[in-house]
């Protein structure tokens, strides 16, 4: 078992490979209309905030579809934060933005910088654009902040995933890689996806690895579908 410093910046790239009408939206209901700033940050109280990390084995909960009526400007400052972290000496006390690249209608304006990575705390939303939220506690251990809450914005549920990516039939997400689809679509555990691919089970002793915390990595060889540790601490 080994402990690395896992990044924000690879926190992120699985993270994109989750009332007012935001709680859990199926992909065929209305979406929710919106048109000024304060709108929808009274929306993201509904939100379910949920810790992730690369452990994580289970679906982020999602909003359903969120439509701009109007062009508005979303800074992150005005978003509180949840209840959940103001409680804990190790979660940072200000929200950011996780935002697609090139994702029609929303345009991070403002950035700033967060253990070594840049967020968007700002972002420019276009009429008509439409899309979804997830709002997280990202595992950021053993940096500065245990935790940091992360508003993430996800395509619409009527687009289409982009050449190569995966996409969850439960709620229309997209992935880009199958370690995060076999884990946040089919909820399988991590020794599971540690040892799978879109084909199904790896051949038996390909080496494999999976996280059990933040910042600690289980190595071994598949066996039977599963990854088999080397180290019984991570059994």
């Amino acid at each position: 078992m080994t402990r690395i410093h896992y990044s924000i910046l690879g926190i992120v790239l699985l993270l994109l490979l989750g009332n007012s009408g935001l709680s859990q939206a199926g992909t065929n209901e209305q979406s929710l209309k919106i048109d000024s700033a304060g709108k929808l940050i009274n929306a993201l109280h509904t939100l379910n905030w949920d810790h992730e990390g690369p452990y994580t084995a289970q679906g982020i909960h999602l909003s359903g579809d969120i439509e701009i009526t109007r062009a508005f400007v979303l800074t992150a400052r005005d978003v509180a934060v949840p209840t959940v972290c103001s409680k804990r000496d190790d979660c940072r006390k200000a929200v950011t933005m996780i935002i697609p690249k090139n994702m029609t209608g929303v345009k991070c304006i403002k950035t700033e910088e967060v253990l070594g990575t840049e967020h968007c705390i700002q972002a420019d939303l276009s009429e008509k654009s439409t899309f979804r939220l997830r709002a997280k506690l990202i595992d950021t251990h053993p940096w500065t902040y245990n935790f940091i809450p992360v508003i993430e914005f996800v395509q619409a549920s009527a687009d289409g995933c982009k050449p190569g990516e995966l996409q969850c039939a439960r709620d229309k997400t997209c992935w880009k890689d199958f370690n995060s689809y076999c884990r946040y679509c089919l909820e399988r555990p991590v020794e599971t996806c540690a040892c799978q691919n879109e084909k199904g089970s790896l051949p038996d002793k390909t080496a494999c690895n999976f996280f059990i915390s933040g910042d600690l990595i289980c190595s071994g060889k598949c066996r039977d579908g599963q990854c088999a540790a080397i180290d019984e601490r991570c059994r």
